[in-house]
């Protein structure tokens, strides 16, 4: 089972992150379990008339034999090994392999395999306590082919054309008929520390080993006897005798040799082979061994890595394939796109670590039969390097020249190289801040003379743009005018192109700290009917107003409301607000202050004040007075007007009954 493993997922896909031995039992425990009882049984010499309780008492417990499914993982999230090979051998009928493999796993790594191995018998007699058995063996041999079966080979074919992904790959895969697994040394039988299984439920003469134990061991992937073949695709339409590219995913693949050996074919032959990483050819690698047999068919073996600490880097094998006639591979040569010789790169001096030429933009500097690398190097202090296909240079002090040849996947060398003068022509600058419409740009010349230059300058902000502005390079010192004004609030940055003879075109991105300035938003309060600014309720303790906020940006709104010391914040409906304004703290009586400020979301705001005439006192109830005693107090309640007036009205009347004459 192991060593199938490893070949997994889709050719063009990478395959999932490393998952532990223990997180498979969750998804094949039944297959598991159920194969060892009925291995213990046979090898207990149980009668085979009896296995069909077996596998009844494990249908009532949920589980079902069918159901394993190893699908979404590598033989590299499981174990590590310390080499592999792997053969495949494509048959005659141009739709099926023999596929073969082995993998060595050395002392110091072998017990994490033995490990592992136990840990995935967690939950069941004698499994995952640090002791690996031969039931746990026979147990994995069991499984093995079913879940071989269940994975996908990372191995594609596609006929046409050479392919380097985007189409749809003839996968390959496995039949389970045709697999059969071995082992050596995985449980040795000659260890000191070799001992009969401890377990109740262990087979007669199961033996067991501590998990520890580093003796070399080997998995061994075959063709079962029985079958023509364990893997199969769809036939090749022209049968091997027009071009193919065979791809196969080698992510995690650690130390392996690659086998694949073909057909008798005329004339077929390795007409070209690649190995990316994260899409970008690697280059400096051995080419592979291509060998016809004896018998006429064609061997080609390649050789394959993988530093586990790149994952998740996904790295891809390609073989193309053909019948037509050799053409030779000649040298790689500058085209027409790449810089003259002796022409200037403009660099900033100052921005450190900086892309040069992206990875698809230096390709085009080339003609040859397939991707190139670059031989660089720079004077002066200044450092040149090449990463993932993308070439970054790091300024030193002054002017710098980068010389460069071409270098093609079989390590040929153009003829000639090219030499740039790498320098900063110009400076820019701008007063950092927040501007409405127009920004001005001082350009200085650097060098010398720079009036022969082009420098055209857009505004943006993420996938909004102002419009280009151009104009001549400065003999000296020039001044150039952006406008932000149609711009939203917030930083903008510059696009920068500096273009002209005897030089590469320039293009960068430049941050001058320039910031459109927010506009304040603008509200306002509707009028009533009668021309007032609200309405009363009828306790005289509340207001109500309504009106209209708009931000000439778009950007959201909040309103607060004050009144008597008093505030509260509230959030508009689009462009209308509302609002039951409260009066209850107020100790006023002659009339009320509501100020309403408007406030966007970059903090610009507007503020307005209304002047509200508290309600007709004799139409409404008085509000309750801060300044009024209580009876908690030992006072007492203060009496209404109205009240007042009757007292006084009765006062006057008994007075004057008091002094009219009897």
């Amino acid at each position: 089972m192991v060593v199938l493993c490893q070949l997994n997922t889709t050719p063009m896909h990478v395959p999932p992150c490393r998952q532990s031995m223990r997180s498979l039992i969750s998804r094949q425990a039944g297959i598991l379990v159920a194969m060892l009882i009925v291995a213990s049984l046979i090898l207990s010499g149980i009668p085979s008339s009896d296995l069909k309780q077996v596998h009844e008492v494990e249908e009532t417990s949920g589980r079902q034999l069918g159901d394993v499914d190893c699908s979404n993982y590598t033989f590299e999230d499981l174990f590590a090994y310390s080499h592999a090979s792997f053969d495949v051998d494509f048959q005659d009928d141009w739709a099926s392999s023999i596929t073969q493999a082995t993998a060595w796993v050395n002392g110091s790594i072998s017990p994490a395999v033995r490990e592992n191995i136990d840990g995935l018998f967690e939950g069941f007699p004698g499994g995952d306590n640090d002791w690996l058995s031969t039931d746990e063996r026979e147990g994995v041999r069991s499984v093995g082919p079913k879940c071989i079966a269940d994975m996908n080979t990372r191995l594609g074919m596609r006929e046409g054309q050479p392919h380097r992904g985007g189409v749809d790959w003839n996968d390959l895969t496995w039949v389970e008929e045709g697999i059969a697994l071995d082992e050596v040394d995985l449980v040795p039988d000659d260890h000191e520390e070799t001992r009969n299984c401890q377990n109740a439920f262990a087979t007669n003469g199961c033996k067991e080993v501590p998990v520890h134990v580093d003796d070399d061991l080997q998995i061994m992937l075959l063709q079962d006897d029985e079958e023509d073949n364990n893997m199969q695709f769809n036939q090749l339409p022209n049968m091997g005798t027009e071009p193919f590219t065979i791809a196969l995913n080698v992510t995690n693949m650690s130390d392996a040799t690659l086998n694949f050996t073909f057909p008798v074919i005329t004339n077929l032959r390795l007409d070209a082979w690649e190995i990316q990483e994260n899409g970008v050819t690697v280059f400096g690698l051995d080419e592979p061994s291509v060998t016809n047999l004896s018998d006429g068919r064609l061997r080609i073996v390649v050789n394959v890595d993988y530093d586990l600490a790149d994952w998740p880097m996904g790295k891809n094998l390609f073989l193309d394939l053909t019948t037509a006639e050799n053409v030779p591979d000649n040298p790689p040569q500058w085209s027409s796109d790449a810089p003259l010789d002796g022409e200037m790169m403009a660099v900033m001096l100052d921005s450190g670590k900086t892309m040069l030429a992206s990875h698809e933009f230096a390709q085009s500097w080339a003609d040859d039969e397939s991707q190139v690398s670059f031989d660089c190097s720079a004077s002066n202090g200044w450092s040149w390097s090449l990463e993932s296909g993308d070439m970054y240079i790091t300024p030193g002090q002054g002017q710098s020249e980068l010389t460069c040849s071409l270098v093609d996947l079989k390590n040929q060398v153009s003829e000639s190289s090219r030499t740039w003068t790498l320098e900063q022509p110009l400076s820019f600058s701008a007063t950092s801040g927040e501007y409405t419409d127009a920004v001005p740009i001082t350009i200085n010349a650097l060098n010398g003379d720079r009036s022969g230059l082009t420098v055209s300058i857009t505004p943006f902000q993420d996938d909004t743009t102002s419009p280009t502005v151009s104009s001549a390079g400065p003999v000296d010192s020039s001044n150039m005018e952006i406008n932000v004004s149609e711009m939203s609030p917030g930083p903008v940055e510059l696009d920068v192109t500096v273009t002209g003879n005897g030089m590469a075109d320039w293009l960068f991105t430049l941050d001058l700290g320039i910031k459109k300035e927010s506009r304040a938003p603008e509200i306002s309060v509707t009028k009533t009917r009668e021309g007032d600014n609200g309405t009363w309720d009828e306790e005289g303790y509340s207001y109500s107003m309504a009106g209209t906020v708009y931000d000439l940006d778009g950007d959201d709104i909040s309103i607060e409301i004050e009144v008597c010391g008093y505030s509260t914040k509230i959030n508009p409906e689009g462009a209308a607000w509302s609002n039951e304004v409260s009066v209850v703290g107020c100790n006023s009586h002659e009339s009320y202050i509501i100020t309403l400020t408007a406030t966007d979301s970059w903090d610009k705001s507007t503020s307005i004040s209304v002047s509200v005439m508290p309600p007709d006192e004799y139409s409404t109830p008085n509000k309750p007075s801060d300044s009024a005693a209580t009876a908690d107090e030992g006072g007492l309640p203060a009496p209404g007007v109205i009240a007042t007036i009757a007292m006084l009205g009765l006062a006057g009347l008994l007075r004057r009954r008091i002094d009219s004459p009897q």
